[in-house]
């Protein structure tokens, strides 16, 4: 056997040992029997914490007041790692504290291997000490300026990795186009900071005398270190850090080291270090698109000029370089997102030509504000004008037609994915002929197969959203969006978490105005997609609830409302109007939702009365609420609703949080509940759906149906979900 070989494969397996060695050692240590007790217990703890990261406001609702969440690092009454939930703030990272808590299990595959959640006041033990790096940071910010705020934000991102000026229109913009990397500091910008001192270093000259290797080693070490401090320690960056040092150590030793060898020992030594690296998606993605480029591309541009000899090379080289590392990326990011972007190589050669002056400039502005912010300005406003292109085209491209290709979720999605991923990568590296021929019927097979899939998606679609509906519970996931027509005028009441799945349904429903657009309340899960409805569409009017509500989510969703120009007024009980031939009146909140104990209890809930069908959308309210809807019932349970077959949709996804005789009371014929598959909440909850049973309703949900659409034929309705249809007396 090669000896090259057999030294390669042994340190190969001197990594695994390694990762698993220190997996082993760090999990014995941070997930002590006594964390394993207290966790399981859900017992209240005084716990000594110091804060690794800073406190980041969470969108989660809260009984207290603003809620943050922060990594820790614990020392009494266990050493560990994990998230600390509550009111942090004017808590810094690198300060200690001492507080009383009540804990509960971290998350599987995580460094998180405990929850607190804070009880009380936190005593301040040791403050945080002044870092330099942060004070930099800060006066970055504040230089901040550009021909718009995301042009700015994108330069910010780019350069220290800070995304918080960015809209969420163009961060689901970026989602859709795949280009997601360039709203943060990637292992590209990293590669461009060496590459700019390794190049400065070779020319300076004093006298006669350079810089030998030795100290230019040294020096690029310290730059990469000081930028890595800089930006966050992301995986991406890391995996390039490392992987440009191992290979500058071997050049700088005399001795010839292959990139693949490089990010081989990267990878491992960053994994021995971190072994809960294997789990995180940012980690895998960035090691997949290098081997992908480094394996794949050159075969592929090679193919192109032997094939394609009217393209020039750094185009045929560019199509390669994105084409590669999507191929090799694909099957993780299924995982993330459904679907595929139909349009990533085209957006990635339009944006990647701008990364590096962005990057260079935004760098340069960085050293620039320690000294004169007012400079820094200037130096990002340039920078700024040269993102402004990567901002219009991806606001452009992601409205373009079938901007997300289809392809299988689950566990077929990915497995049809690696399927074509392995055929494609054989075909094109392997001499074999007979070889070839597999990695071609592999891919063959794996298209073929989304095809047909694709086909029968497309068939099952043109069922469920054509015909005459009246009302349609559109499949977003965990989260709630519901269309009512009538007189082909729209109401669109609640948009889901995510702007692609409400965009989806809106546009296979072919609904390009919106005259009544309300939003319940402001958890993510109903506002989070409000880009997608608005995306190419107009809006009449918008109903907010009165509930006073300053999570993020609720100054994004202003925003957006702000921006688009739409009228907003704020629901309240007793307002009334009309959509066509149904008349809709608010039930919840009343004006100012004074009595409201938090966003659900504020949300909004309205009827909405037809002539041979009543409708009624709950939101999220859950039984206190419900129980003041039965209280003032004589204002709206009248005798119309009593007589005409009557739809729910159900309030909080099925969740146990109902008042079961105002469900006994209202009788309803057809229940619809909008929840996500497999949820983590064990939403609907068996109580509910035997609460719906025992009332007599015909219960449907779009975790098991899809998007469902539903007419009234006659005596009956018809209902269309995803491709079946059915009817219900």
């Amino acid at each position: 056997m090669n000896r090259y070989l057999v030294i390669r494969f042994a340190a190969f397996l001197g990594l695994v040992a390694a990762i698993a060695a220190s997996y082993t050692l760090q999990l014995s240590q941070l997930n002590s029997p006594t964390l394993i007790e207290s966790t399981s217990s859900f017992e209240s703890a005084q716990l000594h914490y110091c804060l690794q990261t800073e406190p980041r406001l969470s969108t989660k609702k809260s009984f207290t007041g603003r809620s943050y969440s922060a990594r820790v690092r614990t020392f009494k009454p266990f050493d560990s790692t994990g998230l600390l939930i509550g009111d942090l703030s004017g808590q810094n990272a690198g300060a200690c504290f001492v507080s009383q808590v009540r804990l509960s299990p971290g998350f599987a595959n995580s460094r998180v291997f405990f929850i607190a959640k804070l009880k009380g006041h936190a005593k301040l033990v040791s403050k945080a000490q002044q870092n330099p790096v942060t004070w930099l940071r800060v006066r970055f910010m504040k230089s901040v300026r550009g021909v718009t705020r995301d042009s700015a934000g994108l330069v910010a991102g780019l350069s220290i990795g800070d995304t918080s000026m960015l809209s969420q229109q163009l961060v689901d913009d970026f989602k859709v186009l795949s280009l997601t990397h360039l709203t943060a500091v990637s292992g590209t910008n990293c590669a461009i900071v060496l590459g700019i001192v390794w190049f400065v270093l070779g020319r300076i000259r004093f006298g006669a005398f350079s810089i030998t290797r030795w100290p230019k080693l040294f020096i690029a070490a310290l730059a990469l270190g000081g930028y890595v401090w800089l930006v966050g320690q992301q995986p991406s960056i890391l995996r390039a850090g490392t992987m440009t040092m191992a290979v500058l150590v071997s050049k700088t030793l005399g001795r010839a080291t292959s990139a693949i060898n490089a990010l081989v020992l990267a990878a491992g030594v960053l994994l021995a270090f971190d072994p809960w690296l294997v789990f995180d998606y940012g980690f895998a993605l960035s090691v997949l698109a290098c081997l992908g480029i480094l394996i794949v591309a050159p075969k592929i541009a090679k193919l192109f000029s032997e094939r394609i000899t009217w393209l020039p090379n750094w185009l045929a080289l560019a199509i390669s370089v994105s084409l590669s590392a999507q191929l090799l990326c694909l099957p993780v990011l299924l995982l993330l997102q459904p679907g595929f972007s139909t349009y990533s190589i085209l957006a990635n050669l339009v944006a990647e030509p701008m990364v590096l002056p962005v990057t260079v400039m935004g760098i340069l502005a960085v050293l620039l504000s320690a000294l004169s912010p007012l400079a820094a300005s200037f130096v990002i406003y340039v920078a700024s004008v040269i993102a402004a292109p990567v901002v219009y085209v991806a606001h452009s491209m992601s409205q373009w037609p079938s901007a997300t290709g289809f392809w299988p979720t689950g566990f077929l999605g990915v497995g049809l994915a690696v399927l074509l991923a392995a055929g494609l990568i054989i075909a094109i590296i392997w001499r074999a002929s007979a070889v070839r021929l597999l990695g071609v019927a592999f891919s063959v097979l794996s298209v073929c197969v989304v095809l047909a899939l694709s086909f029968s998606s497309l068939i099952k679609s043109s069922l469920w959203s054509r015909g005459d509906w009246f009302i349609v519970s559109c499949d977003v996931g965990q989260g709630d969006a519901t269309v009512i027509r009538s007189k082909e005028q729209i109401a669109l009441i609640d948009v889901g978490r995510e702007a692609a799945p409400i965009n989806s349904c809106l546009s296979a429903l072919g609904i390009r105005h919106i005259d009544l657009l309300v939003l319940t309340h402001f958890d993510l899960d109903h506002v989070g997609g409000l880009s997608g409805a608005l995306a190419g569409r107009t809006v009449d009017q918008a109903m907010l609830t009165p509930f006073v509500d300053t999570r993020p989510g609720a100054n994004a969703s202003r925003a957006q409302l702000e921006r688009a120009q739409v009228p907003v007024a704020l629901g309240h009980t007793g307002m009334v109007g009309n959509l066509g031939a149904f008349a809709w009146q608010v039930l919840s909140p009343h004006d100012g939702a004074f009595e409201a104990e938090d966003s659900n209890d504020g949300s909004i809930t309205m009827l909405w009365r037809g002539a041979t069908e009543d409708i009624i959308t709950l939101a999220d309210l859950g039984e206190k609420g419900q129980m003041r809807l039965a209280g003032e019932s004589a204002q709206w349970f009248d005798q119309q609703v009593q007589s005409v077959p009557l739809i729910m949709k159900v309030s909080h996804h099925g969740s146990a949080d109902q008042y079961p005789e105002l469900i006994e009371a209202l009788h309803p014929t057809l229940a619809l509940i909008s929840v996500g598959r497999d949820n983590s909440y064990g939403h609907p909850t068996e109580r509910t759906l035997g609460l719906l049973n025992d009332a007599g309703a015909h219960i449907e949900r779009t975790d098991q149906r899809g998007s469902i659409s539903v007419a009234s034929h006659g005596d009956s309705f018809t209902l269309g979900f995803q491709g079946e249809q059915g009817k219900t007396g």
